[in-house]
């Protein structure tokens, strides 16, 4: 019985100070919507992605100035080719931006959890009550340190 007794305690002691964590939360859209960084960045993608749409709007243009069916198989051919790898590279881009973002932001959080003394940082989605909200803290650190 004292055993018994004994092990419940050992397990309460390893289990309970783990509870006492203290628990940030952030917003991450309002993170991503006010970093001038990701601000920049969703500009310079949509600036590239009318690009694209304007490449296929002067290709069609030259598509209908051609006469025969030879012509104009192989202009198509060659437009999709081209169009692809336009459309693949714009992808790594976005992919490339989104990456340096996402860094940059879960490195402002991670400073910033320091400085505070937050053990844990949430998404404030998945806070329902409770918790210390560092958003404005982080969005600060990312915009400062630019």
């Amino acid at each position: 019985m004292k055993n018994k007794i004994f092990a419940l305690l050992l397990v309460l002691g390893f289990v309970l100070p783990s509870y006492a964590d203290t628990v940030g939360m952030v917003n991450y859209r309002q993170l991503v919507t006010n970093y001038s960084k990701a601000k920049s960045a969703m500009s310079e993608l949509e600036d590239k992605s009318n690009e694209l749409q304007r490449y296929l709007l002067d290709k069609e243009k030259e598509f209908k100035k051609l006469d025969s069916a030879v012509q104009k198989k192989t202009f198509e051919d060659q437009t999709a080719r081209a169009f692809a790898q336009k459309q693949d590279a714009l992808e790594k881009y976005r992919q490339k931006k989104e990456s340096e973002i996402d860094a940059a932001i879960n490195n402002a959080i991670k400073q910033v959890a320091l400085e505070s003394k937050i053990d844990t940082v949430l998404d404030s989605r998945v806070v329902f009550h409770g918790g210390i909200d560092i958003t404005d803290k982080v969005l600060k650190k990312l915009n400062f340190a630019q």
